[in-house]
């Protein structure tokens, strides 16, 4: 823009930075820890934190009153 616009301030007012997590799959892992099951984690959101932590409270939620949620396998910790 400044290039465009000399006598323009174009210096920026506020910058922000940092870490984006994300999975190979795309999708966050929320659930219990396969070790340890009364750990619950919810990670990997990958920039779609509104979307999947909404998904993440309900399945948490679920877990921890004994329920088991329609989704819990699509997003279940592997490998741990």
């Amino acid at each position: 823009l400044g290039p465009l616009l000399p006598k323009l301030d174009t210096r920026p007012e506020f910058a922000w930075t940092g870490s984006f997590g994300t999975t190979t799959s795309g999708l966050p892992y929320i659930g219990a820890l396969p070790r340890f099951p009364r750990i619950h984690a919810v990670m990997g959101y990958g920039g779609n934190g509104i979307t999947f932590s909404q998904i993440a409270s309900e399945m948490v939620s679920s877990a921890i009153g004994g329920l088991q949620d329609i989704d819990s396998e699509l997003f279940a910790f592997r490998g741990c």
